[in-house]
């Protein structure tokens, strides 16, 4: 995982719970690195398990919730960032692109780093459907993403997941 997911989310806790709790949920993970992490550094996915947890032991929080409040922070962090990426008018035009041309993006500026996959089944004029395929079972983090993403692009959204798999989970987003 990139250094920059886990400098987000201690930014998020610290904003959401406080310093104190940062502290506590950075001490009870036993970190390997001690919760210091470079933004463009490489760390082990099983480290931000450790400080998901952790969290939501301490907040009394689900990781789904959690993992969605992120997901819609990390949009936010990742629009000022990366403007480029965004530059589609819609939620629904935003989509496709996630695959096509955000994924090969970064690839590019991360070639180590591994990325889900969308699968497009459906395109529609108020509707998309798609398969987020991830061996790390994130689709909540996704699902946040994509939350995020309809605040930046001001629309109404309706997403649904279908997690019988949670390693390929399926997408639909209606537009109202």
């Amino acid at each position: 995982m990139k250094g920059m997911i886990f400098t987000e989310l201690f930014e998020l806790i610290e904003e959401k719970f406080g310093f104190e709790l940062l502290d506590d949920v950075i001490m009870e993970s036993k970190l390997e690195n001690d919760g210091t992490y470079a933004a463009t550094g490489n760390y082990q996915f099983s480290e931000l398990l450790k400080v998901v947890v952790s969290l939501s032991n301490k907040s009394g929080v689900s990781i789904p919730d959690l993992l969605e409040v992120f997901g819609e922070h990390l949009f936010s962090k990742l629009v000022k960032s990366f403007p480029h990426l965004v530059e589609k008018q819609s939620l629904l035009h935003f989509i496709p692109e996630v695959e096509n041309y955000i994924h090969v993006e970064v690839k590019k500026l991360y070639p180590d780093v591994e990325l889900p996959k969308f699968e497009i089944v459906k395109n529609e004029e108020k509707t998309v459907q798609f398969y987020y395929i991830s061996s790390k079972k994130l689709h909540h983090l996704a699902k946040g993403l994509l939350q995020g993403a309809a605040t930046y692009f001001n629309e109404n959204a309706d997403i649904t997941m279908d997690a019988s798999d949670d390693t390929r989970v399926l997408f639909t987003i209606k537009i109202a």
